[in-house]
Formats: structure tokens, C-alpha cells, sequence
């Protein structure tokens, strides 16, 4: 039975990397039934698009989604990031953003699991006294104990299932200590339902110290929305 996915190539190198991605699963002897969207910031400096609602309800039908990238200089920013990519990551609950980062030549394999609907991702925020010289901006960090326990576990059934059986977070709990203590106190809680799995802790700081200099010391690393971005950007280029 063929698979029904959704296929946004988007902008860019978008629809050239998503072609070829088409072309290994089915090769791989996996049967799709892919259907074409067209978005992204092309689109919308076309017609003004990007993403209606009937067409995420739409979205909402298929077994997956291959996105493979979206935006171009001439819009604004955020207009794609939040109407198009955060629209449907919220909407679709799709709150685990995992990376693999493999390169055996140096015995590097790890993977990074990021919380996805939460922390200044959220969208908490906004102006005071805008386009004045007293314009104040505030930009805050949603954490639920629903959202972070619920990331923090998946990482963990992930660290288990693998040889190494090893679980990083990281964060930054000495100076965001509201956030960081609830990510500190869920992370412990949830680490007594798993013996097996060995933990570790990294400021976020110290983490792209270690990106850099040791990435072999990593087996599985779970953190937050803005640091788990920031940190899978430099793991590409490790």
C-alpha cells in the first residue's frame, strides 16, 4: 500500500534536494502517492500565499510531509517562518524536531531532539510604544510541563533503544532559571523512570564548545526550541 505524502519543495535548493529524496525512498522500494504544494516565499510574492487553512486541513489527511526548504530575501522575516513552517508545526503538534549528525570517518553519531512548539518559538511578546526612541520589544519564553516532559521523554525511549544509552540536555539554568529549572527538575524526574540510560548535563555555551572540539562525546542530546536551533545549524557544519 502506497504511502500519501504531502511534497513542499518550497524555494532554493528546496525542490532540487526534495526531488532527490523522492528518488532514494523510492528506490529503497517504498511506494508514495506524493501530491505537489506549492509554497513557500516564491508563492507568496506571487499571490500573497502561504499557508491557507483549507490547505493545512488538507495537510492534516496525509501519512507525511517532505518539506524541503522555504523563503527568499525579498520577504519580510517571519512572514514564512511563522505563517507557513510555525503554523504547521503548532497545528499539527509536531513537537519533536530531530536531527541526525553521523560521520563514521570520525566516529561521529548523534542525534539532537528539539522541543518544537514551545519556548520563544511560542510567539509571547510584542511592542511598547513602537517607532518612538522609548520603543520597548519583549520576546518570552512559553515552557509548559506538558511540552517539556513530553520531549524529554521521547529522548530518552530514543537514548535507550541505542547502544550507547546516553542522554544530554542542554540548556542555560543558571541565568534562565525559571525555564531552566523546570527543564532541570522534569529532566531528573523522568531520568528515575530510566535507569539504564546515563545522563549528562551541558550549558549551551558549552555544548557548541563541544560541537567543535568533541562531538564524539555525544549519543543523545534533548533541549529547547531556541537552543536546539541554533545548535542543529552547527552540527551541519561539524
Amino acid at each position: 500500500m502506497a504511502h500519501r505524502i504531502a511534497v513542499i519543495g518550497g524555494d532554493g535548493i528546496g525542490p532540487e534536494v526534495v526531488a532527490e529524496a523522492l528518488k532514494v525512498v523510492r528506490a529503497a522500494g517504498v511506494e508514495l502517492d506524493a501530491t505537489d504544494y506549492d509554497l513557500g516565499g516564491t508563492r507568496y510574492l506571487r499571490d500573497g500565499t502561504v499557508l491557507p487553512d483549507e490547505t493545512l486541513e488538507e495537510l492534516r489527511g496525509y501519512d507525511a510531509i517532505l518539506l524541503g526548504a522555504v523563503g527568499t530575501p525579498d520577504v519580510p522575516p517571519g512572514v514564512i517562518e511563522r505563517g507557513l513552517l510555525l503554523k504547521m508545526r503548532f497545528a499539527l503538534d509536531q513537537y519533536v524536531n530531530q536531527r541526525p549528525f553521523v560521520d563514521a570517518s570520525k566516529d561521529i553519531d548523534f542525534i539532537v531532539i528539539r522541543e518544537n512548539t514551545e519556548g520563544t518559538y511560542a510567539g509571547e511578546g510584542g511592542f511598547l510604544r513602537k517607532d518612538t526612541p522609548h520603543e520597548i520589544a519583549t520576546q518570552g519564553s512559553v515552557n509548559t510541563r506538558h511540552g517539556v516532559e513530553r520531549v524529554i521523554r521521547y529522548a530518552f525511549d530514543l537514548a535507550q533503544s541505542r547502544p550507547r544509552k546516553h542522554l544530554t540536555m542542554v540548556h542555560k539554568t543558571n541565568v534562565l532559571t525559571f525555564s531552566g529549572d523546570l527543564w532541570q527538575r522534569t529532566f531528573a524526574e523522568v531520568a528515575a523512570e530510566y535507569p539504564d540510560v546515563a545522563t549528562a548535563y551541558n550549558h549551551v555555551d558549552a555544548a557548541c564548545i563541544y560541537f567543535v572540539q568533541d562531538p564524539q562525546r555525544y549519543d543523545v542530546i534533548v533541549t529547547d526550541n531556541l537552543f536546539g536551533d541554533i545548535l542543529t545549524d552547527l552540527g551541519g557544519a561539524v
